[in-house]
């Protein structure tokens, strides 16, 4: 406690907005929308590859938390967070998931591209974001640098292991049937395995478009796509059966369904659609 009581003094009140706005940085909202756009506009292969190794990082963190269920912070002094804080902080306290999200998002960047540039750029979001769980009372220290440890080894495996260039189908069906076991019988967070199927399971063969109207044809027809998949799979559900959307089942099929239409089916989609659009604006003649 006394890390967070040095930091708040150190910084004050008044930047408890900006530590907010550092903690966000490391959040999954902000984090998959951003590996989505990557992935529709400059590299599906590596996005694939994080992708999957970003799941991974998730759902290894909802099953240690479980694990270690230790406290955090402002539960045993609830003087040290605010209202605003504590509402960034979802289940146990180690090892901290905005930091190892952080991690593992922007470190794989810097093993994929190793630039100093970069490596500066990832290590100091990456610090900020740690900086900011400790500062806002929701986290210890030993659980920030928990996450900075396993985010780096899933940031490795996706930018910078080179020993696995072949992917197996039926490793997909393996790794689905794992996350349902993890699911339903482990009891694991239902989202989370949903997820880390879904980004096996996609295999985004495309190209991404190369004009600004294609990239804003792109980025619009995606942001639709996973709209009403979130329409179909949770808002639906929730109207026509109030309740069920507390259902690790919907929750599972939900995360499945929506990295499935983000990283697979809508750029499959766009592909075929502009492809005959070429082949109407310019057909083969005989």
């Amino acid at each position: 406690m006394s890390t967070i009581h040095f930091l708040q003094h150190l910084f004050g009140p008044h930047l408890h907005p900006l530590f907010l706005f550092f903690t966000g940085l490391g959040t999954s909202a902000v984090l998959w929308p951003l590996l989505l756009l990557y992935s529709w506009l400059v590299d599906p292969v590596f996005a694939r590859r994080l992708s999957i190794a970003f799941a991974a990082s998730f759902l290894t963190n909802r099953i240690l938390k479980e694990l270690f269920n230790t406290q955090r912070p402002f539960q045993i002094d609830q003087l040290v967070s605010t209202a605003s804080a504590e509402r960034t902080a979802t289940g146990h306290g180690f090892p901290s998931g905005h930091s190892q999200n952080a991690a593992t998002f922007y470190f794989a960047f810097a093993f994929r591209h190793p630039r100093r540039w970069l490596w500066i750029a990832a290590g100091l979001i990456v610090l900020l974001v740690g900086l900011s769980r400790l500062y806002l009372g929701v986290h210890m220290p030993q659980d920030v640098g928990g996450g900075f440890i396993l985010g780096a080894i899933f940031a490795w495996a996706a930018g910078g292991w080179e020993g696995l260039r072949v992917w197996r189908p039926s490793w997909n069906v393996l790794i689905g049937a794992l996350t349902l076991v993890l699911a339903f019988a482990v009891g694991a967070e239902p989202g989370a395995c949903g997820l880390l199927a879904g980004c096996v399971a996609a295999s985004p063969d495309f190209t991404p478009p190369n004009t600004a109207k294609g990239r804003i044809g792109m980025v619009l027809g995606g942001a639709a796509a996973m709209a009403l998949t979130g329409l179909l799979l949770y808002w639906l559900p929730g109207k026509l059966s109030p309740g069920i959307q507390d259902s690790p089942a919907l929750a599972y099929l939900l995360y499945l369904a929506a990295s499935l239409v983000g990283f697979g089916l809508w750029p499959r989609i766009w592909q075929v659609v502009t492809e005959r659009r070429a082949l109407e604006a310019h057909p083969v003649r005989s």
